[in-house]
């Protein structure tokens, strides 16, 4: 289970990111149409979750880094 906390650690939005970018993956596997949904539906709160905390995910799969704070907001 997880620790509550008033904010989300760098290093479980990192690890979610992480995830994020494997899911790319799928689309190489025979998925059935509701297994692919719910995928879907996963990858989207995932994703919510990321960027409600200011982060973007990061597919540059030459960085180290899965998550890249978002600017778009401070111009």
């Amino acid at each position: 289970m997880s620790i509550l906390s008033n904010k989300t650690d760098y290093k479980a939005l990192s690890f979610i990111g992480k995830i994020l970018k494997d899911f790319e993956n799928f689309h190489l596997l025979n998925i059935t149409q509701v297994d692919d949904e719910d995928l879907a539906k996963a990858r989207n709160l995932m994703t919510a979750i990321i960027h409600s905390n200011g982060y973007r995910i990061n597919y540059d799969r030459n960085s180290k880094k899965s998550i890249l704070k978002d600017n778009q907001n401070e111009y």
